[in-house]
């Protein structure tokens, strides 16, 4: 399995310019643990929740003084996206991060975490690599499709869907803040309420959590 399988397609960004202050309300904001720093696509470096908390606030610095730029990890520890997850699992543990930027020619695509990683091998392998307690069987997950857009006022999500999804199916939602499990209880095509959703259609279905662009559905299966 390739980095392009599990990882969240594109990145919140933040200007080197930026405040602490303002990279903290950003990363509540948008619900994540890590900012990518610079312009476009164009990646000076990156900033997390640790170097804001142990970097500026814990060292008695005020956050709305101080930028960005003073506390962020640079040069991006990038990682191609047809690269092996393998590879990825191992320059996290040497690099002693937790999260690696995809960068395909120079340009970045996204972040692949180790919690991306584990959950694509299942509960099995998560509980081994977080600690979670006794292994446990789970049932499988197929993916199905991807989030492409989500509408925070009405809780529903808009799916690429890449195998069917059935009206009462149990689905898992997962991505770089996200994951979730929930039926599959209102699904609609083009505004109409529907029982089979097949790739190509234009899905749209009911959440019962917050999803973003980018992540991934599966369906559960015995």
């Amino acid at each position: 399995m390739r980095v392009k399988d599990v990882m969240v397609y594109g990145a919140v960004m933040i200007e080197p310019t930026a405040s602490v202050s303002d990279a903290a309300a950003l990363m509540a904001q948008e619900d994540v643990g890590m900012l990518v720093v610079g312009k476009g696509d164009v990646a000076e470096g990156v900033i997390t929740d640790r170097d804001l908390l142990v970097r500026c606030v814990g060292q008695g610095d005020m956050p709305d003084s101080r930028s960005v730029s003073e506390f962020l990890s640079s040069p991006v520890i990038g990682i191609d996206p047809d690269e092996d997850l393998e590879i990825a699992s191992h320059m996290m543990r040497e690099k002693h991060v937790q999260r690696l930027a995809v960068v395909e020619n120079g340009q970045l695509q996204g972040v692949i975490s180790y919690t991306d990683i584990a959950q694509s091998f299942g509960q099995i392998m998560y509980d081994l690599m977080f600690g979670a307690g006794e292994v446990r069987h789970m049932p499988a997950a197929m993916q199905v499709g991807r989030v492409t857009h989500y509408y925070s006022h009405r809780g529903v999500a808009v799916l690429a869907l890449i195998a069917p999804v059935h009206k009462g199916d149990t689905l898992r939602f997962v991505g770089h803040t996200t994951n979730f499990k929930q039926n599959a209880e209102s699904i609609e095509v083009d505004h109409k309420p529907i029982v089979d959703a097949f790739p190509g259609d234009d899905v749209a279905i009911k959440v019962t959590s917050r999803v973003r662009s980018g992540d991934r559905l599966y369906r559960i299966t015995a």
